[in-house]
């Protein structure tokens, strides 16, 4: 029974000296929070009030490591004391970085604008600026630009206005406007796609025998392309099987009326587009396909292939066949 009582006696004391340890604990953690509100101020009192705040955290803790933590914030208040009365310390609590933001003096919303060539479209383009003296000019005279934007300022001078026309050609066009505001300069690229490109074929198969020949097939386009290579039309041959050829024959021209001659409004159970339309080009080429050697098993089973007519970014394709 007395053995039982001491231990007893011993639990409650462990748990008391337990409990007056955490107790310790939290009023040094309550007291080392106080202290670091604190020392955010930089003020005599405020440094001289946290400093009291960690001696009394210091005496309430029971760890090594926690009381060095109150030593080195007394140690950090102490130098920020001797920077707030002017004895060249350094304020060591925190640091505020400021970063420092350019100034904008001249600015456009963007450097480029994009238009659809089939269409007219307008665009708005702000100008960011302190007054109302910067101006632009459109340039003249640079090789491979056109002057085909309308550009006005606004009433206010905050922006401008870009209206283009629908492009009357295949081909992408641009301009460029310079804009001045003193020492600062701006360019503004205006960019309008060509007008969508046609292309197409009176036929669209053309079939031949063994013995080869040759046929007429005539090419439509509305492109204002120019194919140097191949002798300045406006589309070219990419790519046609080894036993296919062609040469370039005429080309012809439209009726009064601006419509295509009756022979050349043909269409073939394939399908082939017929040419329609004032701006349509056509050039009659003959197409010639050598003959099949005899001793080819193509001679019996016969071969086909594709002409890949190509006019910028348009493809069209004819069937050629060969057999008996």
């Amino acid at each position: 029974m007395k053995m039982f009582c001491k231990l007893k006696l011993f639990v409650s004391v462990l748990m008391l000296a337990v409990s007056m340890t955490v107790a310790a604990q939290s009023t040094g953690d309550k007291l080392f929070m106080e202290g670091q509100s604190l020392q955010r101020t930089q003020t005599v009192a405020a440094q001289t009030q946290a400093i009291k705040k960690f001696q009394a955290a210091k005496v309430a803790y029971t760890t090594a490591d926690k009381k060095r933590m109150c030593e080195n914030q007394i140690a950090i208040c102490n130098s920020n004391l001797k920077s707030i009365r002017g004895g060249g310390g350094r304020v060591r609590h925190q640091r505020t970085v400021v970063e420092e933001v350019p100034e904008v003096k001249f600015e456009l919303g963007q450097n480029e604008v994009g238009f659809d060539g089939d269409k007219p479209g307008t665009f708005n383009v702000p100008v960011t600026a302190k007054d109302m003296n910067w101006n632009f000019k459109v340039s003249e005279g640079v090789e491979g630009e056109e002057t085909f934007a309308k550009v006005n300022r606004s009433n206010d001078a905050k922006s401008v206005d870009i209206e283009v026309e629908s492009n009357p050609t295949t081909l992408q066009r641009h301009q460029t406007v310079n804009f001045t505001y003193g020492d600062e300069n701006q360019t503004l690229t205006i960019v309008q796609k060509g007008k969508p490109v046609t292309l197409s074929t009176d036929e669209n198969t053309l079939e031949f025998g063994v013995k080869g020949g040759k046929k007429s097939l005539e090419v439509y386009t509305n492109s204002d392309s120019t194919v140097v290579s191949n002798n300045n039309q406006t589309w070219y041959v990419e790519s046609k099987p080894d036993w296919i050829d062609y040469t370039i024959e005429v080309k012809k021209k439209k009726g009064i009326f601006g419509k295509v001659s009756s022979f050349v409004k043909k269409t073939v159970s394939g399908g082939a587009a017929a040419a329609d339309g004032s701006d349509v080009k056509i050039t009659e080429i003959k197409v010639v396909a050598q003959p099949v050697n005899k001793y080819l098993p193509e001679f019996n089973t016969g071969r086909r292939g594709e002409i890949v007519f190509a006019s910028q970014d348009q493809r069209y394709k004819v069937l050629v066949v060969q057999q008996k």
